[in-house]
């Protein structure tokens, strides 16, 4: 049964004019992604995009989720890849006691971009 939807499209290009914020110590990487989302970002071609996708991704989660606010802990929703290259989210702390007070059991995650957008569209399943 689905109990929540949520989705998130972003401007690329914001990431692009803060190239600061995407330097390996950065404050921005490290409050919104986890080690390992950062180490899988060092490995492709564009970064940016990546990071930019993972975004739109936590995003999304976290609408579906139906929370926000001060709850919200970016670092602590996790998108990696599976073997097929399917995203995957893997939810801490905070974020996984809300969704297990839900009773979610399954999220489900799309993630795209082309040109100067990333869209990402989540499910929260029960």
């Amino acid at each position: 049964m689905i109990i929540g939807i949520g989705t998130d499209i972003l401007d690329i290009n914001r990431l692009r004019r803060c190239p600061e914020d995407l330097l390996p110590d950065a404050p921005f990487l490290i409050k919104t992604y986890t080690a390992a989302e950062r180490a899988a970002a060092a490995e492709r071609p564009d970064k940016i995009a990546y990071f930019a996708t993972r975004f739109a991704g936590k995003e999304a989660v976290f609408k579906a989720l139906g929370v926000g606010g001060d709850r919200i802990r970016l670092n602590e929703i996790e998108i990696l890849n599976d073997g097929y290259g399917r995203p995957q989210v893997t939810l801490t702390g905070r974020m996984k006691e809300l969704a297990d007070q839900c009773g979610v059991l399954e999220i489900k995650l799309s993630l795209s971009y082309e040109n100067d957008y990333a869209i990402a569209f989540a499910i929260m399943q029960k």
